[in-house]
Formats: structure tokens, C-alpha cells, sequence
């Protein structure tokens, strides 16, 4: 089935895009044309627009509904291309506001999971330690914790070619993906919740600094740490 005649507006998009896309590319030391950035805005559209289907046991092939709003239109496509593009290259993204973005950031599996793990124990700690509580910011925990946790379990479902190949690594690391935004809520929960967490003594403070220090450096750059 042919893909459907695409969006009279995306090229008007792109012409509007591809400078920010070679903008976001170039501050990574990656080199990109802005002719090659609305070429891949235009190619990320034309995967994106396909008619995607499911097969059933009998071989039968069922259309899946496609979004009422193209993705190309949602906020912060455009970024999430730059970012594909960069982790291409073989280097880590940094979004300029980590804490609104929704771009899926290569974060290394050891961080990745250690962030899951802190964040279920900041549920324990808050729910059982010497000073209980139930609020919405343990709702939002648990929340993350779920969204957090499907990213580690969809990557384990993976077969291991697919898990460890060169293409899934970024600065030599095997790194999974997770929205800037998880990351950003992640810190600040943990960073919130240490006093918790060494009351109810269900995490060692050390891994834990480590951890965040980590994952900061994914986040922000290296040398935000400093600043």
C-alpha cells in the first residue's frame, strides 16, 4: 500500500525547522549543513507518515489507526531529529531546558537502571520510614517510577544483538533512552528525598551521589557541574 500524499505544510515546516535542527546539531561538534538537517526533517516525516500494520496468527494484515495530529506538528519534533541526529554521531544530547523537553536523551544503562532503583527505594523510604507520608509528590514518584521502569523493561525485551551493537552506544557506553524531561524530575526527586533515604536506610548515600552526579552529566554536560 502506497505511503499517503504527504502533509502540503510539512514542507513549509521544514524550510521553518531545518535551522534550529542545524543549530541544536552544531553546538554538539557535530558538522551539518542546514541543507542536510531539512533533508533529514523531510525523511524523519516521510517514515514517520506510513501506514503502520499488525499481522495476526492467520497472516492477516490489520492497519493500525494513525494520530490525529501528524508527529511531525507536536512540539519539539524538531528537536527530537537534532537529537537523533547527534546520538548518530556518537555523541550524548544536551537539550537547552532539560526540565520541559521531551527528547529521549541516551542515558547508560548502569545510570539508567541505578535512577529505577533510588526512585523505588524513595517510595519505600517516604511510605515506611521514621516519617511516613502519602502525597502527590509520592503519586508523581510512582508515576515516574512506572514510566522509567517500562523504558528499562522495553530495552530488556530487545534480543542482545539489538541491546549491545556499536549503534546502541554513545561516548563508548550502551546506553538506553529516556525523556529529558523523566531525567530532570528523577534529580530533582532524589536530590529532594536524600534526607528519606538515610533516615529509612534503603540506600547507600554514596551510590546514590554518584548516581545523581551521573546522570547530571547526561542531563546538562560535564562541566555543568562546575558551574
Amino acid at each position: 500500500m502506497p505511503n499517503p500524499s504527504p502533509d502540503p505544510g510539512v514542507d513549509e515546516w521544514v524550510l521553518a525547522s531545518a535551522a534550529e535542527v542545524a543549530r541544536n546539531v552544531a553546538r554538539h561538534g557535530v558538522s551539518i549543513t542546514w541543507s542536510e538537517a531539512a533533508e533529514r526533517l523531510r525523511r524523519t516525516v516521510e517514515l514517520l507518515s506510513g501506514q503502520v500494520f499488525v499481522i495476526d496468527d492467520g497472516g492477516t494484515f490489520t492497519p493500525l489507526p494513525q494520530q490525529e495530529t501528524p508527529r511531525w506538528q507536536e512540539t519539539g519534533f524538531a528537536e527530537s531529529v537534532a537529537c537523533a541526529a547527534v546520538h548518530y554521531a556518537g555523541q550524548p544530547y544536551y537539550p537547552e531546558n532539560p526540565q520541559s523537553s521531551r527528547v529521549e536523551l541516551a542515558v547508560p544503562w548502569d545510570t539508567a537502571t541505578a535512577l529505577v532503583h533510588l526512585l523505588s527505594a524513595l517510595l519505600v523510604a517516604r511510605l515506611t520510614g521514621p516519617t511516613p507520608s502519602c502525597d502527590q509528590e509520592q503519586v508523581e514518584a510512582a508515576q515516574l517510577l512506572n514510566r522509567l521502569s517500562a523504558d528499562v523493561a522495553f530495552e530488556f525485551s530487545r534480543d542482545d544483538d539489538e541491546l549491545l551493537g556499536d549503534e546502541e552506544k554513545v561516548g563508548e557506553r550502551v546506553y538506553l533512552l529516556m525523556q529529558s524531561c523523566d531525567v530532570w524530575q528523577a534529580l530533582d526527586l532524589l536530590g529532594n528525598g536524600r534526607e528519606a533515604l538515610r533516615l529509612a536506610g534503603v540506600a547507600d548515600m554514596e551510590i546514590l551521589d554518584l548516581t545523581l552526579w551521573e546522570a547530571r552529566c547526561w542531563l546538562f554536560g560535564p562541566y555543568e557541574q562546575a558551574s
